[in-house]
């Protein structure tokens, strides 16, 4: 039986999930250009990492032209939110945005609690 890669073969195989890995590493470090519909915070760079303002959250894959932009500090809280009133993750669309709507809320009176 013949093997189907030969010695040449693999090699341009790896050269090629370099390059993807290098093309995925260069995009994962460029800034989104998004702002958080909550509190207008953009992108953020610490020394190690890039945290970026995501525009599609939980609950919102299937929608994603109904989902808010949220930062990571945001988007953490509406993911811990969103889990913890529907661990399973199965909700109506009408269901997440009304918790989506009470997330908002929340976040508001905290603001203003802290203002």
């Amino acid at each position: 039986m013949t093997k189907m890669l030969n010695l040449a073969d693999k090699e341009r195989i790896r050269a090629l999930l370099k390059q993807i890995y290098e093309v995925h590493t260069e995009a994962r470090k460029r800034p989104s250009g998004h702002i958080c519909d909550i509190c207008g915070q953009g992108d953020f760079k610490t020394e190690r990492a890039l945290f970026k303002v995501k525009n599609v959250v939980n609950g919102y894959a299937h929608r994603p032209h109904a989902s808010p932009t949220l930062c990571f500090r945001h988007a953490g809280g509406w993911a811990h939110s969103f889990y913890s009133y529907s661990p399973t993750g199965v909700r109506t669309d009408e269901e997440v945005d009304l918790h989506f709507a009470l997330y908002l809320a929340k976040q508001l009176k905290k603001e203003k609690a802290n203002a």
